[in-house]
């Protein structure tokens, strides 16, 4: 692996550090039932493996094979991206990986890494909205919602935004490059796989919630998830969604009828589980680039 590439991932570890420090989130709740936390972690787990192979399936579609080795080391290496400001490094940075261990053009696999990022955004909002359906939620956040969803829509399922982004692309760097586009059909082949990411972490993250001693509430809390992680995601200004997340998701707990206290607690808790996910899927990154020599 080259040095700066190194660099770049030791950049994100600083800043993974700075941010959760910043916030003050490194406080570890009481979990009153260890089965349920050990079920929120395997599907938490098993959300991330499917990322992974949610990323190698748009990379075949683009006409790009790639092995599940090379998407678990790109994937898990460049997870902590997303706290540098910008969030520039979680889309350029598996798009890095692969471009140098395959010597393909960095600008189509960096359109190749946004397109998944924005079906990733797509699916979580659908998922979203469908949960505060079930809460009478739509009258607070619908319009947002639904307005995200087509603007997200268009860019997926249109090919005006495409050609868009081959002019900005020219104009920038003087040559023109031709970004790889999904048909309308090979975008629903692989819509399943970018839903299922988000349906493992709502459920772990119902069973989170009754880990940390809450019951009685519908099952449509843990929609509220991929909500408000889609909704942090697009906060640009916040470091991995830090705060933005929370705000979002302890809205959609009240509407659940949990006290702000609990869902205050339960947002707080929800950052760190998620953490450890993310650390998962970095040590995985690790273990599969161990072998994997960049040229």
């Amino acid at each position: 692996m080259r040095s700066w590439y190194k660099y770049l991932i030791y950049i994100s570890l600083i800043f993974l550090g700075i941010a959760l420090y910043k916030a003050n989130y490194l406080r570890i709740p009481k979990i009153t039932s260890p089965f349920a936390f050990i079920g929120s972690s395997i599907f938490l787990f098993t959300g991330f493996i499917n990322i992974t192979v949610s990323w190698k399936y748009i990379l075949e579609k683009s006409n790009y094979n790639i092995s599940l080795r090379e998407c678990l080391a790109g994937t898990g290496l460049s997870i902590f991206g997303k706290y540098i400001p910008g969030k520039v490094w979680i889309i350029m940075g598996r798009a890095v990986y692969i471009s140098e261990k395959r010597h393909y053009s960095l600008g189509k696999l960096s359109a190749i890494s946004l397109n998944d990022q924005l079906i990733t955004l797509w699916a979580g909002l659908v998922l979203g909205v469908i949960g505060l359906f079930f809460l009478n939620g739509l009258q607070r956040w619908g319009w947002v919602t639904l307005i995200l969803l087509l603007c997200l829509g268009i860019f997926i399922f249109t090919n005006f935004f495409h050609g868009l982004g081959e002019r900005i692309v020219k104009t920038f760097l003087g040559k023109q490059i031709r970004i790889p586009s999904l048909s309308i059909k090979s975008t629903l082949m692989i819509m399943p796989w970018f839903i299922m990411s988000w349906v493992f972490w709502s459920v772990g993250f119902y069973f989170l919630i009754l880990s940390l001693g809450l019951s009685g509430f519908s099952w449509s809390i843990g929609l509220g998830f991929p909500l408000a992680c889609t909704l942090g995601i697009m906060a640009v200004i916040a470091p991995g969604g830090l705060g933005a997340r929370e705000g979002v998701l302890v809205g959609y707990l009240t509407l659940s009828n949990i006290p702000i206290t609990e869902a205050t607690t339960i947002a707080l808790a929800s950052r760190l589980w998620f953490l450890m996910g993310e650390i998962f899927i970095f040590v995985i990154g690790l273990a599969a680039n161990k072998n994997l020599r960049i040229h």
